[in-house]
């Protein structure tokens, strides 16, 4: 039988010659990246695993210069020397590998022979690529210098294939709370999340005075017009998935508009925040992610949070069930669609980070795309009453010149104060709140932690019960209140780490150094996501994939 000496070596081979191989050609590590001077860490146990181990490395990096140190006894690692792991390096930005390799999972066990504990380590091998910031459906690459909290890396399996990401505890100086750097990211997200609640109260103004489905097309083809010079950045293999997943972001838009034709902004802004409970459904059916409560503990209590807020807000009026309409059927029809597309276009950027506003020009163009028919079918008469009592308004000269672009615009330049309102209120919802939000959200996301940027975002629906009150003058009863609460905190559950919550009702599990064990989880928009802290990762530059590598004696 195979000794464990004999499994570390062989282990330690395959790594290497993979690694060796990405070195020598390239093809994973980029061609910015230096690698002429790699430092190797021989942790072997005894002097023939090191006269072994030196072996390999000249067979499979042949003249290549090392530097050879020895560290005590433990596990292998290949790093550029840059520092010992990717939350130490210090390596300048323009010189690291472009690369984001996945993550693998090396657990060992030694030889009670060898007069060693037989113990059972496992440790998280995390490549040096460069880290993201995923929230609500939005990824980018992260400040590894201002994004202090946590930094996390893409997962991947061997045929490149994105399947998760894992994140770790950022290992930097605490930042000064009330300095500017700390707080301006932090103060853009929450005012990008802000002028996402004024599209619920805005849009019930335009729906009042037009036609659902011209004001719905009229701002996605301005917001698109003023996104679509991002289209020319998208990269040609995105563009099936980006149109899918931007036909159920349209889907998500559209069911909002028509929620908002006839129920409270304020309602429809708290049933769109079910998408938090879609996502991990979404990630169950497509990935066939875990969910159970060892895995997915903060799913679980979002998930009932979310049912008792929206029994609160549907079953809270005296009516009970019989106050629950279409329009709220449409409310909860936009969270399916915003999940869905959110799960999409996550796994999208989060593989291309660099694409965020490309896919974001996307999912605004099919919601034009789609908001277009929508009016085309309605303008014509073929809808009915869908969607409003205002049919067939393209038949009617008078209604067709107010309506249709570019008349929606031009009346702001008239004396009637109705259609003038309805102008802002379209270009405001257009160019600031779709268009520009989104740019400045991918702006101040990559400074921040992905849980402080979920935490951010999840008060828009706050803020659009503050703009109902403010603009249409709703008012929000104690089952109002106390429904919209629940559903708050069903979004704030989702950006907690599932070993919070385990080690709060117990059963989590604790390393040796004290900290919690690592869980692969997963997150808001649906990612399958792992947590390790600190010192639970090592980095190497192998091509090694997302793989479990146990040595028995």
């Amino acid at each position: 039988s195979q000794t464990s000496s004999d499994l570390h070596k062989s282990t330690f081979a395959n790594r290497i010659q993979r690694g060796g191989k990405d070195l020598q050609n390239g093809d994973d590590f980029g061609s910015t990246a230096h690698y002429s001077d790699i430092q190797i860490i021989l942790a072997m146990r005894g002097a023939t695993n090191n006269i072994f181990t030196t072996c390999v490395l000249s067979a499979c990096l042949g003249s290549r210069t090392f530097s050879l140190g020895f560290s005590p006894p433990g596990n292998v690692a290949v790093r550029p020397r840059g520092g010992t792991v990717a939350l130490q390096n210090n390596m300048p930005r323009a010189m690291r590998p472009f690369s984001r390799l996945a993550v693998a999972t090396e657990t060992t066990s030694a030889a009670t022979e060898l007069g060693i504990d037989n113990e059972t380590e496992e440790i998280t091998y995390l490549e040096n690529g460069e880290a993201v910031v995923c929230a609500r459906g939005v990824c980018v690459l992260a400040d590894e210098e201002l994004a202090t909290e946590e930094l996390c890396y893409l997962d991947e399996d061997e045929e490149g294939n994105l399947v998760g990401m894992t994140c770790v505890e950022a290992d930097a100086e605490e930042m000064n709370k009330l300095s500017f750097e700390y707080l301006w990211p932090r103060g853009l997200l929450l005012g990008c999340s802000l002028l996402y609640g004024t599209n619920f109260p805005l849009g019930r103004i335009m729906n009042d005075a037009l036609p659902a489905s011209a004001t719905t097309s009229g701002r996605m083809l301005l917001a698109f017009a003023v996104l679509s010079p991002f289209l020319f950045k998208l990269k040609p293999h995105l563009g099936k998935t980006a149109v899918v997943g931007g036909s159920f972001c349209a889907l998500g838009y559209l069911s909002q508009s028509i929620a908002l034709v006839d129920t409270p902004a304020a309602t429809v802004a708290f049933l769109g925040a079910l998408v938090v409970i879609i996502t991990p459904l979404v990630s169950l059916v497509v990935d066939k992610a875990k969910l159970g409560w060892k895995d997915a503990p903060q799913t679980w209590i979002a998930a009932v949070l979310c049912l008792m807020g929206v029994a609160a807000l549907e079953l809270g009026g005296d009516g009970g069930l019989g106050d629950v309409g279409m329009g709220d059927f449409w409310a909860a029809m936009q969270a399916v669609g915003f999940g869905v597309g959110f799960f999409f276009t996550e796994k999208l950027m989060a593989k291309e980070p660099d694409q965020a506003l490309p896919l974001t020009a996307v999912q605004v163009g099919m919601t034009a795309f789609w908001g277009s028919i929508w009016a085309a079918l309605d303008g014509i008469g073929v809808l009915g009453d869908f969607g409003g009592d205002q049919g067939a308004w393209l038949l009617d000269e008078t209604t067709r010149s107010q309506y249709a672009i570019p008349g929606v615009f031009l009346a702001g330049l008239g004396e009637d104060e109705v259609l003038r309102t309805v102008a802002l209120a379209a270009i405001w919802t257009g160019i600031v709140t779709t268009a520009m939000n989104r740019v400045g959200e991918t702006t101040g996301l990559g400074k921040v932690s992905s849980s402080e940027a979920s935490v951010l975002l999840a008060t828009e629906p706050l803020w659009a019960a503050v703009f109902a009150g403010l603009f249409l003058g709703e008012e929000m009863g104690p089952q109002a209140i106390i429904g919209g609460a629940l559903i708050i905190a069903a979004c704030l559950t989702t950006s907690v780490k599932p070993q919070t919550l385990q080690n709060l009702f117990g059963g989590a599990s604790q390393s040796e150094d004290g900290s919690l064990e690592s869980v692969r989880s997963v997150n808001s928009a649906g990612l399958s996501v792992q947590y390790v802290s600190n010192s639970q990762a090592r980095t190497t530059t192998s091509s090694t994939t997302l793989e479990t590598e146990t040595s028995q004696p």
